[in-house]
C-alpha cells in the first residue's frame, strides 16, 4: 500500500535526549491528558515530542495511550503529527495495541486517521510525475548497495513490494507448475493461492453461473482462469503482460480453450482498447505482480467503464498491506472509499485460509503472514442514488472527510443480503459487510 511504516530503527541512533521523555509515556499510559498538552505546549518541537520512539521498544507515546485506552490522549498526540502507522520492534502500531486491548474507540479513531492520512497522499503521488523505470545498472548498482547494507537492513517483509522493472526481469516455474518465481526468488504466485482462486472464480460469475463475461488481469499460474474455465464463459480474457509468462500460456494451449482471448500487453494498453471495441464484462478479477496501488486506483478508474450494469461484479486478490492485520484494515477502507466513488459498494468475504511454513520453502519474501482469514473483496454496481458517476481526483479529500465514519471493522456476519453475487462462494467463506 502507500505507506511503508515508520520504524525507530529507520532513524538514526538516538541519544539520551532522543528518547521519548519518560515523563511523557508514564503520562500517556496513566491518562493524564492535561500533563500530556503541558509536556507539548512547553516543547521547542511538539511533532517530535509526540513522535519519538524507544530504543530498546519501538515503543512511543500514541502506542502506550493507545494500549490504555485514553482516546482523548491518542488524540491530541496525532493532531501534533505524531505518525499513526510507526511500529515497535516486534512490527505493532498503535492501532494493534489498541486491537489487542480491544478499546475500539481507538481503533476507530486510527483506522479514521490512516484512512484520510493515506487517501491525501495518494492524490499527492497522483500528481507527481511518473518514476523512471531503472535501468539494468541501476539494478545492479541498486543490488550492490544493497548487499553492502545487508546487516543494516530489517526483515525482507519491510522492503516494497512494488517492481516496476517485473517484465524486464526472469521468471521461472517449479517443476511441477505450483510456484511461480521472479528472479529474487520472490513469489509471483503460489499453489496455496487456489482455494482463494475458486472463490473468487464463483465470486465473478455470481455463484458459478455458466455463460458470462470475463477478463482476469495477471495470469500467473492460471489457477483462477482454470476455476473460470469450469464455469465455461462465454468470453474469457486473460490479461498478461510478462513475457515469460505469456509463453508458457501459449505453450499450454490457453490461446486455444473455449472462449478464451489472450491479450499481451499491459492492461494500461489492452483496456482502452477494449473500451473502444465496446466490450462489457460481467465479472472483472484484478491479480497483478509488482505494480503500486496507484496502479490498481487507475484499472478502477478503467473498469467502470466496461463492467456491466447493473449485475456486474469485479474483485481482486487481497494482499494489500498484508504483514500487518491493521494495516491490511486501512487499506481495505481506503479501497472501499474510491470504489463508492467510482459507483461501487464494497463488501468483504470473511474466508478461511492455511498456509504451511513448509509452503514457503525456497521463497526469498512472504506476502502472506499466518492469518486465517483473507478478506474477499466484492464490488458490485450501487444500488444507492442510481449508479454513480466517477468523482474528480482533485475531490477526494472532501470525499474521505465525508466518508471516515465508514470503519472497516464494522463488520455484520448474518450472510447474504440480497444482492446479485449468486450462491455459495466456497465451502470455507461467509459473506459480511465492510
Amino acid at each position: 500500500f502507500f505507506f511503508f511504516p515508520w520504524r525507530s530503527d529507520k532513524q538514526p541512533a538516538m541519544s539520551d535526549k532522543k528518547q521519548p521523555n519518560a515523563t511523557m509515556m508514564a503520562a500517556c499510559a496513566s491518562g493524564n491528558l492535561a500533563q500530556v498538552q503541558s509536556l507539548l505546549d512547553q516543547s521547542a518541537n511538539p511533532q517530535l515530542t509526540a513522535s519519538l520512539q524507544d530504543e530498546s521498544t519501538g515503543q512511543s507515546p500514541l502506542m502506550a495511550a493507545a494500549e490504555k485506552g485514553h482516546v482523548g490522549i491518542c488524540n491530541v498526540l496525532l493532531e501534533q503529527g505524531a505518525p499513526w502507522n510507526a511500529v515497535d520492534r516486534k512490527g505493532q502500531c498503535a492501532g494493534n495495541y489498541a486491537t489487542d486491548a480491544e478499546h475500539w474507540d481507538i481503533v476507530n479513531l486510527l483506522v479514521d486517521h490512516g484512512t484520510k492520512a493515506e487517501l491525501i497522499l495518494g492524490a499527492s503521488m497522483r500528481s507527481m510525475p511518473p518514476i523512471p523505470i531503472p535501468s539494468q545498472n541501476d539494478n545492479e548498482d541498486a543490488k550492490d548497495e544493497q548487499d553492502n547494507n545487508e546487516t543494516k537492513k530489517g526483515p525482507v517483509e519491510w522492503e516494497s513490494s512494488t517492481k516496476a522493472d517485473y517484465l524486464e526481469r526472469n521468471v521461472r516455474y517449479n517443476a511441477d507448475g505450483t510456484l511461480l518465481l521472479d528472479d529474487d526468488d520472490d513469489a509471483v504466485m503460489m499453489e496455496w493461492e487456489r482455494p482463494l482462486m475458486d472463490a473468487h472464480a464463483s465470486i465473478i460469475t455470481s455463484g458459478g453461473a455458466k455463460g458470462k463475461r470475463v477478463m482476469n488481469v495477471g495470469f500467473g499460474l492460471g489457477i483462477i482462469d482454470s476455476a473460470l474455465q469450469k464455469y465455461e464463459p462465454s468470453l474469457h480474457i486473460i490479461v498478461e503482460a510478462h513475457p515469460g509468462v505469456h509463453a508458457r500460456m501459449l505453450a499450454d494451449g490457453w490461446d486455444k480453450k473455449p472462449g478464451v482471448r489472450v491479450e499481451f500487453g499491459k492492461w494500461q494498453e489492452v483496456l482502452p482498447k477494449l473500451i473502444a471495441e465496446g466490450v462489457e464484462l460481467d465479472g472483472i478479477f484484478y491479480d497483478t505482480y509488482g505494480e503500486h496501488y496507484t496502479d490498481m486506483e487507475e484499472f478502477h478508474e478503467q473498469i467502470v467503464k466496461i463492467l456491466a450494469k447493473p449485475g456486474g461484479i469485479y474483485s481482486f486478490f487481497n494482499g494489500l498491506a498484508p504483514d500487518n492485520i491493521f494495516f491490511h484494515g486501512v487499506a481495505c477502507n481506503c479501497v472501499k472509499i474510491q470504489l463508492e466513488q467510482l459507483g461501487l459498494d464494497t463488501e468483504f468475504a470473511q474466508c478461511q485460509i492455511q498456509v504451511k511454513e513448509k509452503d514457503w520453502e525456497g521463497v526469498r519474501r512472504k506476502y502472506w503472514h499466518g492469518r486465517e482469514t483473507y478478506y474477499l473483496p466484492i464490488a458490485t454496481w450501487s444500488k444507492k442514488e442510481g449508479n454513480k458517476v466517477p468523482v474528480d481526483e482533485s475531490k477526494s479529500k472532501e470525499a474521505a472527510d465525508a466518508k471516515n465514519d465508514e470503519k472497516v471493522r464494522e463488520r455484520n456476519d448474518e450472510g447474504d443480503d440480497g444482492d446479485d453475487t449468486g450462491g455459495d462462494i466456497g465451502p470455507d467463506c461467509k459473506k459480511l459487510k465492510a
